[in-house]
Order: C-alpha cells, then sequence, then structure tokens
C-alpha cells in the first residue's frame, strides 16, 4: 500500500465517520427536538451547541485535513482517471467542512442568540432547525459519497 492509497483509505475512514454522525443527528436527535415544545427543543440545542468536545473537533477537522492532504497527493504523483476519482471522493469528504463553516455554524450562532421566552424567536427556531437539517443531510451526504467514491477507488 502505498501513500496516496494509505491517504485514501484514511480520508475514506473518516469522511464515513463524519457522514454517520451527521445523520445520526439528522435521523435521530433533529426529529427528536422536532417533537418536543419549541422552547425545550430551542434550549436543547443551545446546550448541544455548547458541548463541542475536543474529540469531535479532532475528527471533524481531521477528516477534511486527511482529505486534503490525499488529494494533493493524488494531484502531485498523478495517475490518470484513478487520481481524478480521488481527487473527487477527498473533495466531496472536505466539503462537509467548507458546508459547517459557511452554513452550519452561522445557525448555530443565530440559534444562540434566541431567546426561548419569546414568540418570535420560537418561530426563527423553527425555520432555522428545518434549514439546520436540509444542510445536515447534504454534508452527511458530501461525506458517505466521497467516503463511497474512495472506496471504490481502493477495491478496484
Amino acid at each position: 500500500m502505498d501513500l496516496q492509497d494509505t491517504l485514501a483509505a484514511a480520508a475514506a475512514l473518516l469522511g464515513a465517520a463524519m457522514g454517520g454522525l451527521y445523520f445520526g443527528f439528522s435521523l435521530l436527535v433533529m426529529p427528536g427536538l422536532a417533537r418536543t415544545p419549541d422552547d425545550a427543543a430551542l434550549r436543547a440545542m443551545q446546550q448541544i451547541n455548547r458541548s463541542i468536545r475536543p474529540v469531535f473537533l479532532l475528527l471533524f477537522l481531521g477528516s477534511a485535513l486527511v482529505a486534503v492532504a490525499s488529494a494533493v497527493a493524488e494531484l502531485v504523483a498523478w495517475q490518470g482517471a484513478e487520481s481524478a476519482w480521488r481527487v473527487v471522493g477527498d473533495v466531496l469528504i472536505a466539503l462537509h467542512f467548507v458546508i459547517t463553516g459557511a452554513f452550519h455554524i452561522p445557525r448555530n450562532n443565530a440559534v444562540d442568540r434566541l431567546s426561548p421566552g419569546a414568540a418570535a424567536d420560537l418561530q426563527a427556531w423553527r425555520t432555522i432547525s428545518r434549514q439546520w437539517t436540509i444542510g445536515n443531510h447534504v454534508r452527511g451526504w458530501s461525506a458517505f459519497v466521497g467516503a463511497g467514491i474512495l472506496i471504490a477507488t481502493l477495491l478496484l
């Protein structure tokens, strides 16, 4: 196994882990919050946003960095179609990081400023939570598809 294969395998593993984390949140946590009274759901999401742990940050940042390193390694040691597919997979995995920064963090910050006692803020929570969940599906699929592409290049 050469450097490109090792990085592709690591990126695939980390990308699949991130995809699973995102889908778990979208398919379990967000529906649970949607069935919870808005004020309690908003408080819960505020606490979730404040509970990010270093292990999550390591996986989150590490998956993007490994995917970028894998893409760079493929560009340096270009091997035609296989490298092209690997770069696509790596970009899709790294995209979860970009989506988070551009889409989710601003919404998380907006949620943090909302008051569970204000009717207008509860309406804003309902809107933000729907948008957030849709974006979470996108970043989950991006990471999963990227991992799948990398796995396919390793198996073929």
